[in-house]
């Protein structure tokens, strides 16, 4: 692949290097022929796919990219049966800096300007009626390190606010607000939930909830904040998979841990959650948030508090 050409419509581009692979297929730092512009290009094997993200990318073309911290796309182009969406080149993203400082705690700083300009791109967003649906690590990159500009990237799953799909399975596991766990009504408060983990986990250098099942997420959520109200649960399409409705109290209760594994038929030797009822605060702080002063638990949980 590198050394190859790729034509497109804007001109010839020259792929230098391989910079990512996954399942959409591949980004490569290219030059354009007489010139000496960097861009990545993503290129994607599946057409279907790369329309589909092409799309949403139009969704935000009215918004500034520079002034709301958003990639900048330049083009986009079939080529050799694939397609082809050329994007401002960037640094590195959030999660390769702290898998080289071996996810050690960010300074505050860097954690508020992140804040500060993602909280602007939401915003922007929002002005126009669309949700992300994948903010993560992955997803926000460095434009300029030692300046702290940050972008956010990635808009291949986004959609219109009102097109939000309930009960689907969005956003990635740790990142996953508790309203598309639970299958509620959807609005662009999930992307504020999903910064809010992007924000603790760069702060803290780890994820702030447990995140291999569903059920430890929530489990840990109602240690932390409490039972959901009564009228959200029973509005939830996938409540009864984490909660049960107890005539003893007349309410909704989370499942144990014993409880849910009956139900899921799951092997407990490969849950490895704590077994105990859920209890106060202090034991989910304890397991997730060690290491953090009484200042930095407050802060992280006022933060998650204001994105529900």
């Amino acid at each position: 692949m590198e050394g190859h050409y790729l034509v497109g419509n804007q001109g010839v581009y020259k792929v230098q290097k391989i910079l990512g692979e996954g399942c959409f297929g591949k980004v490569a730092r290219c030059t354009k022929l007489g010139s000496q512009e960097m861009y990545a290009i993503k290129i994607i094997a599946n057409v279907q796919e790369g329309k589909e993200e092409f799309e949403s990318m139009k969704l935000i073309q009215v918004l500034d990219p520079k002034v709301n911290h958003l990639m900048k796309m330049y083009e986009c182009f079939s080529f050799q049966n694939v397609i082809c969406l050329v994007y401002e080149i960037l640094e590195e993203s959030l999660e390769d800096f702290l898998n080289k400082n071996e996810c050690a705690a960010t300074p505050l700083t860097c954690v508020r300007a992140i804040a500060h300009q993602m909280l602007q791109a939401l915003k922007a967003l929002k002005s126009i009626g669309v949700v992300h649906c994948d903010i993560k690590l992955d997803n926000i990159m460095f434009a300029e390190k030692k300046s702290l500009k940050f972008k956010l990237i990635d808009f291949g799953v986004a959609v219109e606010t009102k097109e939000l799909p309930i009960g689907a399975e969005i956003q990635a596991t740790p990142f996953r607000a508790p309203e598309v766990i639970l299958g509620l009504p959807l609005n662009e408060s999930i992307d504020m939930w999903a910064l809010g983990m992007v924000l603790a986990c760069v702060y803290c250098g780890n994820y702030p909830f447990p995140d291999d099942y569903d059920y430890e997420t929530i489990r840990a959520m109602v240690q932390i904040f409490g039972l959901p109200e009564e009228e959200l649960l029973s509005a939830g399409l996938n409540t009864q998979e984490y909660f049960t409705w107890d005539s003893s109290v007349n309410g909704w209760r989370l499942y144990t841990a014993e409880e849910y594994t009956q139900r899921t038929m799951s092997n407990p030797k490969e849950l490895m959650w704590d077994s105990s009822p859920v209890g106060p605060p202090s034991s989910v702080e304890g397991r997730c948030l060690c290491g953090w002063n009484h200042d930095d638990r407050s802060w992280l949980l006022e933060l998650e508090k204001s994105s529900l």
